[in-house]
């Protein structure tokens, strides 16, 4: 009897696993995932991340551990990965402004996207793990220790040495991070541009926040997430550009570029004066990710039903910078 009852009880499990959730779960998934939870900022809609930043969550590894996603997601992970056998230079702050029914379905939704085939998490799963998880933001190293790959995945799967200085004070080509930054939204990115050129492109609000020269870039090695969006990543330096709606001043600035604060402090007014505005349209960007030209990110985002693109480089003088906008369908601009 027990031969006959052993496999059908690990048939029904798989199958239980491997079922398809409710749809509306994995349409509210999906929304978060697009929406509120930012994901889409840096894993980009189709789920494959960006090339030695952002890992790919479409095909990932990582993910044949639910227990291992939910503690990734509620706190956090920095630190160089590998995944499916390519390196990644970035970090995954911990979402604590979800409930656990939506961080279960924005995971569910994510085992189930792009082929994905990974089981659905429930929220007594993620309120089990919120209580029992340390309060610490996992490195790659002691995420693992506590749930481990198998052998054959772990080849492919860990983390690495990476071959750059904690600060980078001489830049040879474009650098990308996804951080939090002083003055911006959650969803900010940091670039470093040849020549020496820094800046804050938020992806929040979809613009250019504010760019620095002197001091370096910013501590990209440091782990300094311990909730959404504080504290900040640390940088020197007093930006000689910043956007013209933002109500931050400079000696506020000055106070920033210290960076030794323990919260955030967010600009968070509305962008009313963008370089971009279209002539009847009044609708609020909404961010749809970036590619990279030549390692240079191009910025995309949608405003009503037209798509604008943002390039960024350093001036041919290496005083500043240039910003380069392409509108589709051409329209007149004002």
């Amino acid at each position: 009897m027990k031969k006959i009852l052993t496999p059908l009880f690990a048939i029904s499990i798989v199958g239980m696993a491997y079922s398809a959730p409710d749809t509306a779960r994995l349409a509210n998934g999906k929304d978060l995932y697009n929406g509120a939870g930012s994901c889409v900022a840096c894993h980009m809609a189709d789920g494959k991340g960006q090339p030695g930043s952002v890992p790919p969550l479409a095909g990932s590894d990582w993910l044949d551990n639910s227990d291992r996603t939910i503690a990734i997601v509620l706190r956090g992970m920095a630190g160089p990965v590998k995944v499916n056998g390519e390196r990644y230079y970035s970090a995954m702050p911990p979402q604590l402004l979800f409930d656990d029914e939506k961080i279960a379905d924005m995971i569910t939704y994510v085992n189930h996207a792009w082929g994905n085939k990974g089981a659905a998490v429930t929220a007594p799963q993620v309120a089990k793990a919120r209580k029992a998880l340390p309060e610490a933001v996992y490195t790659p190293q002691t995420l693992l220790k506590a749930f481990p790959f198998d052998k054959k995945k772990g080849r492919q799967n860990g983390t690495y040495t990476p071959d750059f200085d904690d600060t980078l004070m001489v830049i040879t080509e474009p650098v990308v991070y996804r951080t939090f930054m002083p003055g911006a939204s959650p969803a900010a990115f940091a670039v470093a541009l040849p020549g020496n050129h820094y800046y804050c492109w938020d992806a929040g609000e979809c613009r250019l926040r504010y760019a620095w020269s002197k001091g370096g870039f910013i501590r990209g090695n440091q782990v300094h997430w311990s909730s959404n969006g504080k504290p900040v990543a640390k940088f020197n330096g007093l930006p000689y550009y910043r956007a013209r709606s933002s109500k931050l001043k400079p000696e506020d600035y000055e106070h920033l570029a210290e960076t030794a604060r323990n919260s955030p402090f967010y600009d968070t007014t509305e962008a009313v004066d963008f370089p971009i505005k279209i002539e009847g349209v009044d609708a609020f960007p909404k961010y749809k990710g970036y590619r990279l030209i030549k390692g240079y990110p191009e910025f995309i985002y949608k405003i009503g039903d037209y798509e604008i693109r943002e390039l960024i480089r350093t001036s041919e003088n290496n005083l500043g910078i240039n910003r380069k906008f392409s509108v589709s369908p051409k329209t007149p601009l004002t």
